[in-house]
């Protein structure tokens, strides 16, 4: 589980790259920061009919439920996005929490109403030309209306 703070804006960094989160009603803000000195590939998103975030995963957990969502539903064609990050820059992308819950690799129900406690995973494990490792995010509070 990510950090007890509860800073909107809360990060962690690892290696030159940064995974921030922070709620936006019941949005969720993942950011991707270059704190390093060096320019960074980065997997950003998968492009195909929506967009999707394979290799993000965001964790809610409240007094009636805990759940997992992954950023990723079935598709026909795609393409992997990359976004190169030169020192400071960043690449954000704002994730409806509560229609990514009612998709069908999340189970397909609604997130109950009430405030939970949320934290985000980027993981990337294949070689190549992008950054690899595992950032996982601080704790942040989202109310789901």
């Amino acid at each position: 589980m990510g950090s007890q703070s509860l800073d909107p804006t809360a990060s962690f960094n690892t290696g030159g790259l940064e995974l921030r989160i922070a709620a936006r009603g019941s949005n969720a803000v993942l950011t991707l920061h270059n704190d390093g000195p060096d320019q960074l590939t980065v997997f950003s998103y998968v492009q195909g009919s929506l967009e999707q975030y394979d290799w993000f995963t965001i964790f809610i957990a409240g007094p009636a439920e805990t759940c997992t969502l992954h950023l990723y539903d079935d598709r026909n064609a795609s393409a992997r996005v990359t976004a190169n990050l030169a020192p400071g820059q960043e690449v954000e992308h704002v994730i409806d929490v509560v229609a990514w819950a009612q998709r069908k690799p999340n189970g397909a129900r609604p997130l109950a109403p009430g405030t939970y406690r949320m934290w985000a995973s980027y993981e990337v494990t294949e070689p190549g030309d992008v950054w690899t490792g595992k950032l996982v995010s601080p704790t942040v509070a989202i109310t789901i209306p």
